[in-house]
């Protein structure tokens, strides 16, 4: 090939890219849409992102929306709104929608499920709404209220993607407390005076020395001889 003709065809290339490149820039932005767009995990359980989680009482969860721009067209202002059942159920159901105000034609949406055991409420953790960038480092965080009518994230360049995160917790009931017994008091008894036991006099023995014996037997002689003599009266008076 001359060089002329190299010249001109690299002349021709030019305004091909001229025009092609303002087109790119132009192109309006995107969100992409897919099963993952909406996940939850379970993060008591230190579990993992998925459409599908369960939970028991006092649990806590974490909801996860993507923000992925598939074209180059800045997006402006989006709106991520999401929803979570006000009563009690096994099934907690909860549906995202994220809505560009400019920049787009369409916005993309989601839906995650958590099932639990017991029926359950949920509710969002206040302050636990933010935003990351693409490698799960945090941007800013973001006011409450994204299952309050929605929270406005601002705006998403073109082909980039962000994450909006926020914490649920499913309800907590207080626990039982069972009622307290008094302790019973057992009657409590007087003391026992103690007993005085009777004082035991010693007994007393007749002294049967030498000296009585010799006293008792004089003296039964001399009442012997008196009796005698009286008998003796009484016969001579007779006669």
């Amino acid at each position: 090939m001359s060089k002329i003709s190299k010249v001109a065809a690299g002349m021709a290339v030019v305004p091909m890219l001229a025009f092609a490149t303002p087109a790119f820039a132009d192109s309006p932005g995107q969100l992409q849409g897919g099963s993952n767009v909406y996940l939850v995990k379970n993060v008591t359980l230190n579990g993992a992102y998925g459409s599908t989680a369960t939970a028991s009482a006092c649990q806590e969860l974490k909801y996860s929306i993507e923000l992925h721009n598939t074209e180059f067209g800045k997006l402006s202002n989006i709106v991520v709104s999401a929803t979570l059942p006000g009563a009690a159920a096994t099934s907690i159901v909860s549906n995202v929608t994220a809505t560009p105000a400019a920049g787009g034609t369409t916005g993309t949406s989601g839906m995650t499920t958590v099932t639990t055991s017991a029926a359950q409420t949920i509710a969002v953790e206040a302050g636990t709404t933010a935003l990351y960038d693409g490698n799960a480092q945090l941007i800013r965080t973001l006011p409450d209220g994204i299952t309050a009518g929605g929270i406005n994230v601002g705006d998403l360049n073109g082909s980039t993607t962000e994450f909006v995160t926020f914490k649920a917790k499913t309800n907590c009931p207080p626990p039982v407390v069972p009622p307290v017994t008094p302790p019973v008091t057992p009657p409590v008894t007087p003391p026992t005076p103690p007993v005085t036991p009777p004082v035991v006099k010693p007994t007393v023995l007749v002294n049967t020395g030498p000296g009585q014996i010799i006293g008792l037997f004089l003296l039964s002689t001399v009442a012997g001889a008196f009796g005698y003599r009286t008998f003796l009266s009484r016969r001579i008076s007779q006669n």
